[in-house]
């Protein structure tokens, strides 16, 4: 590819990022906003399966919005120290036990890679982290000059 190409491209998609953040603001403004209206009108709320509730409002050329208030959800875990937990005992009382199963996970050290690699082979050792770690997908930013939109314009 052409340098003129990828500038081209570079240019492209930039306005592109641009133009999805707008709409994506404007949109999560319209979001927020049906869900106020849902909320001021709870008489017109239905029930749902799972314990929640659900608002519907049609739109003008047949479309319609659906606000969903799911029920709350269970936490998956409980830290083991701390208030919470010590109001969980003593709500559940000698029930507690019946109630909770214990867990154990293990926190990474700070600088995990850089130990690793230091006291085990490297063999051993690229294949401790590849066990520790999870794939990221790549990620793509830009940075925006305003003057490359104007020349675009022109």
């Amino acid at each position: 590819m052409t340098q003129k190409l990828i500038q081209k491209l570079v240019t492209q998609a930039v306005l592109l990022d641009r133009e999805i953040s707008e709409k994506g603001d404007l949109l999560k403004h319209l979001k927020a906003q049906l869900v106020e209206v849902a909320r001021e009108n709870p008489k017109e709320f239905t029930k749902t399966e799972g314990g929640g509730c659900r608002w519907s409002a049609p739109g003008d050329d047949g479309c319609i919005a659906r606000i969903n208030f799911p029920a709350p959800t269970l936490k998956a875990k409980i830290d083991g120290e701390g208030k919470a937990i010590e109001k969980i005992k003593e709500l559940a009382g000698r029930l507690f036990t019946r109630l909770f199963v214990p867990s154990v996970s293990f926190k990474l050290i700070a600088d995990f890679r850089e130990e690793v690699l230091e006291v085990l082979p490297k063999a051993e050792a690229t294949k401790l982290i590849k066990l520790c770690q999870t794939e990221s997908a790549p990620r793509v930013s830009f940075e925006t000059a305003y003057k490359a939109k104007e020349t675009i314009a022109a």
